[in-house]
């Protein structure tokens, strides 16, 4: 087990997205785990991120700006990556716990890496792992 935590999709996304309500909060938890040398990424969060900033939002940042801001990710936080057998293992998550595919796929990916603790605004989705504690900065 380590001491890591992991940042989810949302809580990155909201961290760089200066018009979200959601910005503030998102932003410390991001400067807590740089300062602390305790926060993990995974391929799969910065895959995501890319996709949310540089099509979703409101404000579309260039894409070469999010290159940068996924760079600048990666060499502030531990990057996961996951392998043919946790694939497999996030089948049996989404079949056993009825997770969507990427969010066993994450779970897979943190229990592969003994890193026990997500910090995100979808907890539902989380809470039906057990083992996982789930953290989200933007309930007060």
């Amino acid at each position: 087990m380590t001491d890591l935590f992991l940042v989810d999709s949302n809580v990155l996304a909201y961290a760089f997205d200066k018009s979200s309500g959601k910005h503030s909060a998102a932003e410390k938890v991001l400067e807590r785990l740089v300062l602390d040398g305790r926060g993990a990424v995974s391929i799969q969060n910065l895959a995501e991120f890319s996709r949310i900033m540089a099509e979703k939002v409101p404000n579309r940042l260039p894409f070469e700006e999010v290159r940068a801001m996924v760079l600048e990710l990666s060499e502030n936080f531990a990057v996961l990556r996951y392998d043919q057998r946790a694939i497999a293992d996030a089948l049996i998550v989404c079949k056993e716990r009825r997770m969507h595919f990427y969010d066993a796929l994450l779970v897979s990916t943190m229990q592969n890496e003994g890193i026990r603790e997500i910090f995100t605004e979808d907890e539902k989705e989380f809470k039906k792992i057990s083992w996982l504690k789930v953290t989200n900065p933007f309930k007060a």
